[in-house]
């Protein structure tokens, strides 16, 4: 009874709370250099083509479906897809839903909030003169911060993960420089991670084969 206990237990550390305070912070982070020094503002950068709602929603969503189908595609399909998802099932340990919810909404707001709204807008606007030269070089930047941060313990199983993080990390740059705002950023980020989440929490790890290389 208590190796089943055991098992159905998130690993030590992966808690509600740690992810709540460490995005916390980044949000904080954000808030002091981008609001208050800066004074931008990190929900509404501008509303240049006025796109409405329904619009910004919508983009995220696509994107967010999209991409979750897509890593399912290539799960099923390719060994390095398997491998990296479970490495991510031997760290994450088997989240609850509860879990997965709290972890993709504060990670969807708070890496959303920092770098899209403070560093894209940041190094646009305040870095550069905020013309066409200046929206590329911000976009650039962010994105490959955004990928970069982005690393796991093992760099050659996670590298993947890197790569896809820094695809991505353009995709909701490009929102978030069309829109004007993080709605679509959002909603795309965290329908990726609640699903993923989800996905990876309901699995078993010994599901998921080996690298080649280990066989």
């Amino acid at each position: 009874m208590k190796e089943t206990t055991d098992q159905q237990s998130p690993p030590p550390g992966l808690s509600t709370g740690m992810a709540v305070g460490f995005y916390g912070v980044l949000v904080i982070l954000a808030w002091v250099l981008g609001a208050w020094w800066l004074d931008l503002d990190l929900i509404q950068w501008h509303d240049r083509w006025e796109t409405p709602i329904w619009l910004d929603v919508g983009l995220g969503l696509g994107l967010g479906l999209a991409t979750v189908l897509a890593s399912r595609i290539l799960e099923k399909t390719t060994q390095w897809a398997r491998v990296l998802t479970g490495e991510f099932r031997k760290i994450l340990g088997n989240l609850t839903p509860t879990q997965v919810f709290v972890f993709a909404v504060t990670s969807g707001i708070a890496e959303e909030v920092f770098f899209r709204g403070f560093l894209q807008q940041a190094i646009t606007d305040r870095l550069f003169a905020g013309d066409a030269v200046a929206m590329v070089i911000g976009l650039v930047v962010a994105s490959v911060v955004f990928g970069v941060v982005h690393v796991g313990p093992d760099r050659e199983k996670f590298l993947p993960w890197t790569i896809m993080a820094l695809v991505l990390g353009f995709f909701f740059g490009a929102m978030y420089l069309y829109t004007g705002n993080i709605i679509a950023p959002v909603i795309a980020h965290f329908t990726i991670n609640f699903l993923n989440l989800l996905h990876i929490a309901g699995g078993d790890e010994d599901d998921t084969p080996p690298p080649a290389s280990d066989s």
